[in-house]
């Protein structure tokens, strides 16, 4: 019996020293572990609360221990590693990992975006239900999430990641294999300190009730006293 809707949470784990590293121009490796863990609890926060009712698998690296990742997030579906050579093989390997268990659509989310909203996971399912994929794009040019019904390895086979084209290739391979695609929301992905600067400001004018644990990771920061 098909099963609706799966997110996968695509994820490092928390490792002080190995995850947000370009952030430690302002922060220590601790801080920066801090701020990743307050991050993956306000995402998983608002993928419970999307109205599509999707089941939530976390997809984290190797390097280090599950254990750390399970206990933050206790109500996650199921959790599994991170397979392939490049970030394309593993992303897809994700994708085909969730949709051969049955689910009609999946998306894949990474854990940059604390400002996600629920509506953005709504939306994403709606477009899926006219649209063989849906992006959303991040502001420097990438995206932050992906979504399909069926897996198509073609999308996933860029040379590399984290560069300004990647959206505008993405899309492109799209259109060369024959599918349709509908864009989401954009969102800013924080990985830079400027990102994090940015976040701060936006925070202020935000409800209390938004990012409550990246909110408590930023009130310890010497960024965020100085």
């Amino acid at each position: 019996m098909l099963k609706e809707n799966a997110v996968i949470l695509f994820t490092r784990i928390p490792i002080p020293g190995k995850t947000k590293t370009r952030l430690q121009a302002l922060l220590t490796g601790e801080e920066c572990a801090s701020l990743q863990r307050a991050f993956i609890c306000d995402i998983f926060k608002v993928l419970q609360a999307a109205g599509s009712g999707c089941d939530v698998f976390v997809c984290y690296t190797p390097e280090g221990d599950p254990a750390r990742l399970i206990a933050l997030l206790p109500g996650a579906h199921s959790f599994f590693p991170q397979s392939g050579e490049s970030l394309g093989d593993k992303m897809h390997n994700a994708i085909s990992h969730v949709l051969s268990k049955g689910y009609e659509r999946c998306l894949l989310i990474g854990s940059d975006v604390p400002l996600l909203k629920s509506k953005t996971i709504d939306d994403a399912f709606h477009l899926l239900e006219e649209n063989d994929v849906v992006l959303c794009p991040t502001v420097d040019g990438g995206y932050y999430l992906i979504g399909m019904e069926e897996p198509c390895e073609e999308l996933f086979r860029l040379e590399e990641y984290g560069v300004p084209s990647v959206f505008e290739k993405t899309l492109a391979a799209t259109v060369k294999a024959g599918i349709s695609c509908a864009i989401g929301d954009q969102a800013m992905d924080i990985d830079e300190p400027e990102g994090l600067l940015r976040l701060m400001e936006i925070l202020k004018q935000e409800s209390p009730d938004v990012c409550v644990e990246t909110r408590k990771a930023l009130c310890g920061l010497r960024t965020a006293s100085g």
